[in-house]
């Protein structure tokens, strides 16, 4: 059967090149929303007491300049493996990464006191893990021990998620978080791989006996910053 011409070759043509724009048109539209979407129709935040836990692994700079980059990555990869199997397992979740170190929160599914007592079984399961790194791998292998930092702090923060990319992010942000940042950075000069605000310690049901305690100063805080020192001082110190 003959196929029926509705309209001639030219009009035709120009019916396609019209529809091919309006779809172009409408693509640059969708993508506009999208984005708009992205940074103005974000679910709203809220707000819960959290415990704040940031980790930094020691001399990585000089580490980085005396290894390859295939040994860095090899190192990296076996301790954020391990560290974040740790860190689910005790009902906490790492929000950030860096390349030397994370930030990661405890208390989405339960109280703050819980939270905190969580965020301490954490750290110390992943400082006995690093302990058997260490020992195993990482000097018997590239003749290099690794050590790292732990500040822990609690408060009210702000919880909520980002879309960018086309992915869902989680964020955790507020003063809180930057007293955990800052409390990570002192473990260097307080020699101690792990410290703890009083503002968290005091949290515990059971808290530690006999923890050494001690006031800092803390950069961006306003007064002293009571801690206690639930770590071990740094190997080689």
């Amino acid at each position: 059967m003959k196929q029926l011409k509705l309209f001639t070759p030219s009009v035709s043509q120009s019916i396609q090149v019209d529809i091919n724009r309006r779809l172009k048109k409408n693509r640059k539209a969708a993508t506009k929303d999208t984005s708009q979407a992205d940074l103005w129709t974000q679910p709203k935040e809220e707000e819960r007491e959290m415990a704040l836990f940031f980790l930094d692994i020691r001399n990585f700079t000089p580490f980085v300049e005396r290894h390859t980059a295939h040994e860095v990555i090899y190192i990296v990869r076996k301790l954020f493996s391990s560290f974040q199997t740790i860190v689910r397992s005790n009902h906490g979740q790492i929000i950030e990464t860096s390349g030397d170190g994370f930030y990661a929160a405890f208390g989405f599914d339960r109280g703050v006191e819980e939270a905190v007592a969580s965020a301490i079984k954490a750290g110390k399961a992943i400082l006995e893990s690093l302990e058997g790194l260490n020992e195993n791998i990482f000097v018997k292998k590239l003749n290099q021990r690794i050590d790292v930092g732990i500040g822990l702090h609690a408060g009210k923060v702000a919880t909520g998620t980002i879309h960018l990319g086309g992915k869902d992010h989680l964020i955790v942000m507020g003063y809180p978080v930057n007293i955990a940042s800052r409390l990570e950075a002192a473990t260097k000069e307080l020699n101690n791989n792990f410290i703890i605000s009083a503002t968290a310690f005091e949290m515990l049901n059971n808290p530690p006996a006999d923890q050494p305690t001690t006031e800092i100063s803390l950069k961006g805080v306003v007064g002293p910053c009571r801690i206690h020192l639930l770590g071990k001082p740094y190997v080689g110190n």
